[in-house]
């Protein structure tokens, strides 16, 4: 079966013979995918609504892989215990949900060999939790699909290189990679910058204003270092 870009850059992370949950599988297209292109063996495809799991358990079946996904009602990572999996694909939600998510059964997660994550919003607040609960960052993209940028990557246990706090928004492997589309992201990050500007300046509070006018001008910076090193590669 052919993936959407999302799902197919998400499947790209995904380390060969390795067994893994997909948190919040809807249809299960990336287990099914996963599963017939003989990148995992074994994957539990869960959600916490019985409308979309009972879409994941027909289109299991229609695949013939009914032996090789198991689907499972459950909230979050309830769906499996620890050590059944190699690890975990949290993907179409925010950022902040997948953080109760991963706090939630984080006696399960420090033991997984992977997690992909794919947030829909606070990426920046996702890699910040995972960097601080010991987690490092292995790779990462952002991805364009129906106009719409998409930021996954994918985190295993171990410590984390140093960088600048203000790379928790772009992702350092996407700055240091310099992706195509990172200076799209930051037109969004100046974008979101300048609504905020505006509503401190109408609440009166001009010194937040400075502050943000000042961060903005950083951005538009690091834009113009960004474009300058990719024309030198």
């Amino acid at each position: 079966m052919k993936l959407s870009k999302r799902l197919s850059a998400v499947a790209k992370m995904v380390p060969v013979n390795t067994t893994l949950v997909d948190v919040g599988t809807d249809h299960a297209y990336l287990p099914v995918y996963l599963c017939e292109q003989g990148i995992c063996p074994h994957v539990v495809a869960s959600d916490v609504a019985p409308g979309p799991l009972s879409s994941a358990s027909t289109h299991t079946a229609q695949a013939g892989l009914a032996d090789r996904i198991d689907c499972r009602l459950a909230d979050g990572l309830s769906a499996v215990s620890i050590g059944e999996m190699d690890g975990a694909v949290l993907c179409g939600m925010g950022g902040k949900l997948m953080m109760r998510i991963l706090e939630a059964r984080f006696d399960l997660v420090r033991q997984l060999k992977y997690l992909i994550l794919q947030p829909q919003s606070d990426a920046d607040a996702l890699r910040r939790y995972a960097v601080e609960h010991g987690f490092r960052i292995t790779e990462e993209t952002l991805i364009k699909e129906d106009g719409r940028l998409y930021q996954v990557l994918r985190i295993e246990p171990g410590k984390e290189a140093d960088f600048p706090s203000w790379q928790y928004e772009t992702g350092p492997l996407n700055w240091n990679n310099k992706n195509p589309l990172l200076g799209e992201l930051i037109d969004e990050i100046i974008r979101k910058k300048d609504r905020f500007l505006k509503g401190m300046e109408a609440a009166g509070r001009f010194e937040d204003a400075e502050r943000t006018k000042k961060e903005i001008a950083e951005w538009e910076e690091r834009k113009c270092l960004c474009h300058l090193k990719r024309s030198l590669m």
